[in-house]
């Protein structure tokens, strides 16, 4: 391994960058990411007097935040660190995140000598790392680093959880991330409140698996739903839930949500519609626990909005399980689907199964990823005429600022509309911005 790789934790090699450098950040893969990708620009930032640099052509550190979740994801993560690495040989490249991980190996053939790659473990060091020394405002939690903003400064995302204590057979994420960690409460209210006091109108709950939050600290005595009605106590945004494992929402669960007046759009990755692709997912649940928990959503929550996981393709995956897939995400209560075909991951247990031909992967997945936009297209068309309220963004979609309903539409903004207010609005079919996911 050439110098400047970090090899694993414990190892504290130091690649120097400049005094007040400029820090262009990169992220493939999840909102999670997204996060922290914010929170390690920023904390190397803040902690070296440095500034953010809108391109990577500015910069004299590129941070690349990688994602394994799919070989598609590897290779474009692949791709991006040796792309910086030759067009800008001058920056430091900084590259964490799952491939550094799981899959260090990838990047040691780039041609720079100024790279050095972070494992997970050791992203909350990475002010130390490059500097050789500590951060000047060391912060508690799973990762020490504060909540930044999604866009501009109306919605956050607010990280509660990392890790995952399942094994579903196809999944790399806990070898990349390891088990299940919550924050500590204490931590998530006070970053709540510190967002709340900066001006965000709406804070997003992010993590691997958050259905999972406060089993590792609180031992089930304080669960997601407890925090939940915590937060909501504090006042003065409105809450969103991040994708949640099906499992976990009971009819209980969706009670005390729908108690708490959460957003009312959630993201549930059933994955699959087939109760033997789901057994051989390792998935603890089938086709009627499915179809229960849409009931209880649809009960609980009008006019919510509804998305899902798929996975195309999975392996020994029969036309009929297609086919039970396909009816799943047909499902009038399903509004929109992330399709994932199929891609062995290297240490899963489904790897070592029959794999489908690539073909066959590739038209199942166009298949639902036509179904997905038809699904969201109907479920905007049956909100025209309905009132709701939507938060203003600094964004603009032909020229007009942009609004996000709490049930995940993008509408046009009433015209002197303020960035950061709620707005009641009517859904028109000229407002609703459909291009927009």
């Amino acid at each position: 391994m050439r110098p400047g790789l970090l090899k694993g934790p414990g190892t504290h090699n130091t690649v120097m960058i400049s005094a007040e450098p400029r820090v262009f950040g990169y992220t493939l893969g999840c909102r999670l990411n997204a996060y922290e990708t914010e929170s390690m620009v920023d904390d190397i930032v803040s902690s070296t007097g440095g500034t953010r640099a809108g391109r990577a052509e500015d910069a004299d550190v590129i941070l690349v935040n990688t994602c394994a979740v799919t070989g598609r994801s590897q290779a474009r993560s692949r791709k991006a660190v040796r792309s910086y690495a030759s067009r800008y040989p001058e920056a430091t490249i900084v590259v964490t995140g799952c491939v550094a991980e799981v899959a260090p190996e990838d990047f040691g053939e780039i041609p720079a000598e100024k790279i050095i790659i972070v494992p997970v473990p050791e992203k909350e060091k990475i002010v130390s790392i490059l500097t050789g020394r500590k951060p000047e405002n060391s912060k508690e939690g799973i990762y020490p680093w504060h909540a930044p903003a999604e866009t501009s400064r109306t919605r956050a995302f607010l990280k509660i959880q990392d890790g995952c204590s399942n094994r579903c057979s196809y999944c790399i994420v806990p070898l990349a991330r390891g088990d299940s960690r919550s924050q500590p409460r204490e931590i998530v209210l006070k970053q709540a409140r510190e967002l709340a006091a900066g001006g965000y109108r709406e804070i997003s709950l992010t993590g691997v698996d958050i259905a999972d939050y406060g089993t590792d600290i609180y031992n089930g005595k304080y669960t997601l739903t407890d925090l939940v009605h915590d937060l909501m106590d504090l006042g003065g945004f409105r809450l969103r839930i991040g994708s949640i494992e099906p499992l976990c929402l009971t009819v209980k669960t969706l009670e005390k949500l729908a108690e708490a007046g959460v957003c009312r759009h959630f993201h549930i990755p059933f994955q699959s519609g087939s109760e033997a692709v789901l057994k051989r997912m390792g998935r603890p649940y089938g086709e009627q626990e499915e179809y229960e928990l849409l009931d209880a959503v649809e009960e609980l929550f009008s006019g919510v909005c509804l998305g899902s996981d798929i996975i195309a393709g999975f392996p020994e995956e029969t036309h009929e399980d297609f086919m039970k897939t396909r009816a799943l995400a047909e499902d009038s209560r399903i509004n929109y689907l992330h399709v994932f075909p199929y891609s062995p991951r290297p240490g899963t247990p489904a790897a070592e199964m029959q794999q489908l031909h690539t073909e066959t992967i590739t038209g199942r997945a166009e298949e639902l990823r036509s179904i997905s936009t038809s699904s969201r297209n109907s479920f905007r068309e049956s909100m025209i005429g309905t009132t709701q309220t939507i938060l203003v963004e600094n964004r603009k979609h032909m020229g007009s600022m942009l609004g996000l309903t709490d049930n995940y539409i993008p509408v046009k903004a009433p015209e002197g509309a303020e960035e950061g207010k709620l707005v009641q609005v009517e859904l028109t079919r000229e407002n609703i911005c459909w291009g927009l996911r």
